[in-house]
């Protein structure tokens, strides 16, 4: 039985997300401590290309991803201003680092220059936890819900945020069949995009297709200067998070 009788058409909405910045000035971010090197990831796929409804999309080195990559987070650090901004001598400036970026903007010719002056302000160093990026430079957060759609079937959603505009896709491939959503530019599709399809953002599978070892998320995104359309992630293992009645969204918030 197929699943386009599941397709939910879906108006994506989004909202512009603001940070919260440091009064009276920006913040500053310090270099992250190198991570503790993880387990090498599996050897790139051999290129493929297939065809994407009309479209070619290239599966060159396609990344093998876990649940826990997309959810992976590390500790980075904020220079934060803690006072309003006056004029520090060159040396400060100069031999601290979280002043470095003010000192080279400066009038200053070098450290023991006292002819001029580098106007900074006094900062304080905080830490922040920040998600780790995909090995294409991506971050994709993703939500799952539970009991909210057919026991038998998985629902699997795809949004963009506000600074994503470019083509992205998701496809799940299982049980010998392909179903996916993709984006662009603010709409989006479900099947093949002719206009009653438009703005739908969800697609649907079998639950017991889903959780089979060999079913999995392919996740593709435009690249270079041509936009040429690329497999960039698969996800496998789904039976570790989804099952019968559960929507996963997955949006794609960095690229």
């Amino acid at each position: 039985m197929q699943m386009r009788n599941w397709l939910v058409s879906t108006v994506l909405g989004f909202s512009l997300v603001g940070g919260a910045g440091c009064a009276p000035a920006p913040e500053q971010e310090l270099p992250t401590p190198a991570p503790t090197p993880e387990a090498t990831r599996p050897e790139p796929q051999p290129q493929q290309e297939q065809e994407d409804e009309g479209r070619t999309v290239t599966a060159m080195a396609v990344s093998t991803i876990t649940w826990a990559d997309m959810e992976r987070t590390t500790t980075r650090y904020l220079a934060q201003c803690v006072t309003g901004y006056y004029n520090h001598f060159c040396s400060q400036c100069a031999y601290d680092g979280i002043y470095y970026s003010e000192y080279i903007s400066s009038g200053c010719t070098s450290p023991s220059d006292t002819q001029h002056m580098c106007y900074t302000c006094d900062k304080q160093v905080v830490p922040y936890t920040a998600r780790v990026e995909l090995p294409d430079g991506d971050i994709i957060n993703v939500t799952i819900e539970h009991g909210v759609t057919a026991s038998d079937g998985v629902e699997f959603r795809l949004e963009s945020g506000p600074d994503v505009t470019w083509w992205k896709q998701v496809t799940i491939i299982g049980g010998g069949e392909t179903w996916r959503v993709w984006n662009q530019d603010g709409s989006s599709w479900c099947d093949w995009p002719y206009p009653s399809t438009n703005n739908c953002n969800t697609n649907s599978q079998w639950a017991s297709i889903v959780t089979s070892p060999g079913t999995r998320f392919v996740f593709s995104k435009a690249k270079g200067i041509f936009a040429t359309h690329e497999d960039k992630y698969a996800l496998y293992g789904l039976s570790e998070r989804l099952t019968g009645g559960d929507r996963v969204t997955f949006r794609w918030v960095q690229d």
